[in-house]
C-alpha cells in the first residue's frame, strides 16, 4: 500500500489502538482523532473493567496528544480531555448527523400495514437498550399512560426497535402491566430497514437517563438526529446536548430525564395534537439539513483542518 499517496489518517478511536498514530509519524501525516468518550470510563462503567486499564488508558492519552485534530460529539468530552491537559484549540465539538436522503418523510403505509400497525398512533424508540437509554422510563410511562387513559389501548401502539442488555427489562414492565398486546419488540433489524420502520411511527421518544456516577452525559445520540430527519413529533429528555441541539416546544417536547410523570404528559400531549407533532417535525427536519446533515459535519471537519494548519 502506497501511503504517500494519503493526505490524512482519520481515525475513530478504540481500545488500545494505536495504529492511526504510529502511521501518522512514519510517514508525516496529519491526524484526526474521532473521540466518542474515554474507552476506559465506558468498559467500567457500562460494561467491565479493562484488565490493563492503566496501561489502555496511558495509550488514550497518547493518541490524543498526537492528533492534530480531535473531534468530539459533546462539550463534556471537551471539557474531560482539557481536563487532561488535552489542548483545546485542537478538539472541535461536532455532533454526530445524518443522511437526510435516507432518513426522510414517505409515505409508508404498506410496511405499517405489514407490522399490522394501520390506523395506529405508532410511539417508536430505536437503540441499544443500553444503560443511558433510559427504555426502561418509556416503558415505565407508557404503563402510565394507559392507566390513565385507558381508552388509548384501542388507538396507540409503542414499538420497540433493537436489541440490548436492558430488553429483558423493558419486557417485564410491558408484560407486568399488561401491555404486551399494544407493544412490539422487532429485535435487531438490518440497518437499510431502520428508515422503514422509524416511518411507521408517529411520535419518538428519546428518554435517555444522567449518567449513574454523576459525570455529564457526554453523548451525541444518532436515533435523536435520525428522529429529526424523519419529520415527527419527538418528546426526549432536556439532558446535556440533547437539550443543547432540540428546542422546547419548537423541534421536540423537552421533559426532565427520568421523570416518568412528565414522560407520560408529553407523550399524551402529542398523540391528541396532530397539529403540534407535525409542526414540530417539520421544525426537527429544517434543522437537520441547515446543521445536522453528514455533509455538514463533515464540512466542519476539514473547515476546522484547514485553520491548524493555516495560523
Amino acid at each position: 500500500f502506497d501511503f504517500n499517496k494519503i493526505s490524512l489518517i482519520y481515525q475513530r478511536y478504540s481500545i488500545n489502538n494505536f495504529l492511526g498514530a504510529e502511521i501518522a509519524i512514519k510517514y508525516n501525516l496529519p491526524l484526526i482523532i474521532e473521540f466518542n468518550g474515554s474507552e476506559v470510563w465506558i468498559s467500567k462503567n457500562w460494561g467491565k473493567a479493562l484488565k490493563y486499564e492503566k496501561l489502555s488508558k496511558e495509550i488514550e492519552i497518547t493518541v490524543l496528544n498526537k492528533a492534530d485534530l480531535i473531534v468530539v460529539v459533546s462539550s463534556p468530552i471537551k471539557n474531560d480531555l482539557v481536563n487532561l491537559g488535552i489542548d483545546s484549540e485542537k478538539i472541535l465539538i461536532n455532533p454526530n448527523g445524518v443522511d437526510p436522503e435516507i432518513y426522510k418523510p414517505k409515505d409508508n403505509s404498506t410496511f405499517k400495514k405489514f407490522l399490522g400497525l394501520e390506523n395506529k398512533i405508532v410511539l417508536g424508540f430505536i437503540g441499544t437498550f443500553g444503560p443511558w437509554h433510559g427504555a426502561e422510563i418509556l416503558a415505565e410511562a407508557f404503563a402510565l399512560l394507559i392507566k390513565e387513559y385507558p381508552y388509548l389501548k384501542n388507538e396507540v401502539h409503542l414499538l420497540m426497535i433493537g436489541d440490548g442488555v436492558r430488553l429483558e427489562n423493558v419486557k417485564e414492565i410491558v408484560n407486568t402491566n399488561n401491555l404486551s398486546s399494544i407493544t412490539t419488540f422487532t429485535g435487531i433489524i438490518p440497518q437499510n430497514e431502520g428508515p422503514d420502520y422509524l416511518d411507521c411511527c408517529d411520535i419518538f421518544v428519546s428518554p435517555h437517563v444522567p449518567n449513574a456516577d454523576g459525570t455529564a452525559f457526554f453523548g451525541s445520540p444518532t436515533k435523536l438526529l435520525e428522529y429529526m430527519s424523519m419529520g415527527k413529533g419527538i418528546v426526549a429528555s432536556n439532558l446535556d446536548q440533547i437539550g443543547e441541539i432540540l428546542e422546547d416546544k419548537k423541534t421536540a417536547l423537552l421533559v426532565k430525564p427520568g421523570d416518568i410523570t412528565e414522560l407520560s404528559k408529553s407523550l399524551y400531549e402529542l398523540i391528541i395534537n396532530k397539529e403540534l407533532r407535525d409542526s414540530l417535525g417539520i421544525e426537527a427536519r429544517n434543522e437537520i439539513i441547515s446543521k445536522y446533515s453528514w455533509k455538514n459535519h463533515t464540512v466542519k471537519i476539514f473547515n476546522r483542518l484547514n485553520q491548524i494548519y493555516n495560523k
